[in-house]
């Protein structure tokens, strides 16, 4: 399916602003293994690797997008606190690897839960807000959407992938929410660029702000939101587990004028069991 242009991205374009023309994929389709989308889905992954996930068509989508305007109610609410309420949700217990808890950066701040602790603790987690806990049951089966619809994306690409993302077995894998505003002038906004540590990244976002590397035309371009979609990259460890078949692109958070404005981002972060990851460091 071809990207659609609403009147606020072609009025974007008009006005000289690189836009992505990026493939959607539909989940639905996805789970009933339709020929047509799965070798879509591979070609995105492949030449691009982003694109859209539409999730409206689908069951578990649904549920998804049923409660996405309630986890960014509670992203909203938690990073508009004083900083002194959330210093408080620091978590000092972690390995290298882990962002949990509320984390602060140049520029932004990240609160992320992981998909192990939910399973094993539930609102037990240590350190996690009342904001969090006053919504449990909607963050929980947000994310358990949202991981569901990543193991269905990647068991489409390739069922060997699967043998390294057990739910059973542990893995980094969490939910992260991300404040990141926009900033007075453009000009003092930092460089970020990277690419993705993870398997699989699916996000949720409001503004236009992402800027993606297109490696098939060559060029940069900004992803708009899309409503109904999620934003999905390739990340750097399923680029490693198809022996380069699929692509980890290189993007960046940026914004598109001067402008002071709170931004929030819905992050979830496949990642492989860590087993697999202390093998690859073994053989560094």
């Amino acid at each position: 399916m071809a990207t659609s242009l609403p009147n606020s991205i072609k009025s974007m374009a008009d006005r000289g602003i690189p836009v992505a023309q990026l493939s959607i994929i539909s989940l639905a389709k996805l789970h009933a293994k339709d020929p047509a989308e799965l070798a879509l889905l591979k070609k995105a992954a492949t030449n691009t690797g982003f694109f859209y996930l539409d999730l409206r068509e689908d069951a578990e989508g649904k549920c998804v997008l049923a409660h996405l305007p309630s986890v960014y109610a509670v992203a909203k609410k938690y990073f508009t606190q004083p900083e002194e309420a959330k210093v408080k949700d620091i978590r000092l217990d972690l390995k290298a690897s882990q962002d949990l808890g509320w984390k602060k950066g140049r520029g932004a701040e990240s609160f992320e839960i992981s998909r192990d602790e939910v399973a094993l603790r539930g609102a037990a987690i240590s350190h996690l807000p009342q904001l969090f806990q006053d919504e449990w049951k909607k963050i929980t089966e947000f994310s358990a959407g949202c991981d569901k619809a990543c193991l269905t994306m990647l068991n489409s690409l390739s069922g060997d992938f699967a043998v390294h993302h057990r739910a059973d077995q542990p893995s980094d894998t969490g939910l992260k929410l991300v404040s990141q505003p926009s900033l007075a002038k453009l000009s003092d906004v930092g460089d970020n660029l990277h690419t993705d540590s993870g398997t699989l990244t699916l996000l949720f976002y409001e503004d236009w702000g992402i800027h993606a590397f297109l490696p098939d035309a060559n060029r940069w371009a900004f992803t708009p939101p899309l409503e109904g979609c999620a934003l999905i990259n390739i990340a750097n460890s399923l680029q490693r587990l198809s022996g380069g078949e699929f692509h980890s692109p290189k993007h960046r958070v940026t914004q598109l004028f001067d402008g002071v404005k709170n931004r929030y981002y819905l992050s979830y972060f496949l990642r492989p069991e860590t087993s697999l990851i202390e093998t690859w460091s073994a053989a560094k």
